[in-house]
């Protein structure tokens, strides 16, 4: 069944099923809505108008380059029929999947040869960028915390964190029973769990947490994961970054969006010209 023509080539509802499969897993959704169903169908009118491009510039693909691909495909399944399984669901064999590797290691080829980002882009003009979105690089208040874990919500665990907590008046005591006897993998690195903002951990972890000074050792604290000894070793204040600080990531942001913007007008100029039908009550 055609469900779409873009200069006289038929897009197949099998194309357009598989294509659809692919945007629900990338948007975490299981049954497709009007939006989701839009861009599986403009994602592949946009494909096919780039694939036409790259055909014309005659771009090689190796042999080889299409099984690397393949074999780096096929790693990410644990099994041979697991690997079938998803063929299947995307109504595709292994020729069909060669194909479509090579297709899209055409196109990027592409795109990356004639959609490269801008080289240079003046300071002041990245500095202008940073000032006129100076909120976007105010960083949020943090903590540095190690802790200790015992599982369990039980009377038990209870009593055994509280004889813990009890043999600990010291950073170096809290680091002796971390490494001793913490039920969390974290005990490795004598239970540091790094630096984590808010929204990070569990309500009551977090709100205990924010609250300590450097080197204050909690009394234990329960959530779903059982009990907790908490000990805070370095503070971060809420701060905005500065130019320097951010000047190489905007950068590199500012190149992204110039490329991006480039193959967006020139996917505006394919589609000017183009004979495109698509048989919306098909999809």
């Amino acid at each position: 069944m055609v469900i779409a023509r873009v200069n006289g080539y038929k897009i197949l509802h099998i194309e357009y099923q598989a294509e659809l499969q692919s945007v629900l897993e990338k948007m975490h959704l299981e049954q497709p809505n009007s939006e989701v169903k839009k861009r599986a169908i403009e994602q592949l009118i946009d494909g096919f108008l780039l694939l036409q491009q790259a055909k014309q510039y005659n771009i090689e693909i190796s042999v080889d380059e299409i099984d690397q691909r393949l074999l780096e495909f096929t790693m990410n399944y644990d099994s041979e029929e697991e690997f079938q399984e998803y063929l299947s669901s995307h109504n595709i064999d292994l020729n069909k999947l060669r194909e479509k590797i090579k297709n899209e290691f055409s196109i990027r080829n592409y795109v990356k040869t004639n959609f490269s980002p801008a080289v240079n882009i003046p300071n002041s003009q990245l500095e202008e960028v940073y000032l006129e979105n100076k909120e976007a690089f105010v960083t949020q208040k943090m903590v540095k915390a190690s802790h200790i874990l015992i599982k369990g919500t039980d009377e038990e665990s209870l009593l055994k964190v509280k004889k813990i907590r009890a043999m600990i008046n010291s950073p170096e005591d809290f680091i002796r029973e971390a490494e001793s006897c913490s039920d969390c993998p974290s005990s490795c690195q004598c239970g540091d769990l790094g630096y984590f903002t808010r929204g990070k951990m569990v309500k009551d972890f977090e709100d205990l947490a924010f609250s300590l000074q450097i080197n204050e050792i909690s009394q234990p604290v329960k959530t779903q994961f059982g009990y907790h000894i908490i000990m805070v070793t370095d503070h971060r204040k809420s701060k905005t970054a500065s130019f320097e600080e951010v000047k190489e990531a905007l950068k590199k942001r500012l190149q992204q969006i110039d490329s991006e913007l480039q193959l967006i007008r020139h996917l505006k100029e394919l589609r000017a010209n183009a004979e495109i039908e698509i048989y919306h009550e098909l999809l």
